[in-house]
This record gives structure tokens, sequence and C-alpha cells, in this order.
């Protein structure tokens, strides 16, 4: 294979490319969460992971109450 080594057909990764230029926010979303679980699974220490339970908290509240 080439230098970066994939089984993902060439077709496949053309029709990845133009979802992701089509759907833009939804790309950056799926990015960002991904991103989020990557740090709170593999990075996280205790001290991180107790700062990132009370911003989710804070912000479920300001969603429910929005929501009300």
């Amino acid at each position: 294979m080439s230098e970066k080594e994939t089984k993902t057909s060439p077709a496949r990764l053309a029709a990845n490319a133009r979802w992701a230029k089509k759907n833009k926010e939804a790309a950056y979303f799926n990015r960002d969460k991904s991103t989020a679980k990557s740090f709170i699974n593999r990075k996280a220490d205790k001290e991180s992971l107790r700062e990132l339970q009370i911003l989710i908290e804070n912000r479920l509240k300001e969603i429910e109450n929005n929501h009300s």
C-alpha cells in the first residue's frame, strides 16, 4: 500500500470527504465529541474528571432552564 496504509477504499475515502464538505457543522461536532471522549477515557486524571463533571452539571442545568 501507499505511505499511509489503509484498508479503506479510495471510493469510500472520497465519499467521506464529500460528506464532510457538505456537512461541516456535523463533522466538527463529531470531531469535537470524539476528542472529548478520548480525553476522558485516555488522559484525564481524577481532578480533571471532577472539573468536567461540574462543567457538565452546569451545562445540563442551563439547557434544562432554557427548555422549560
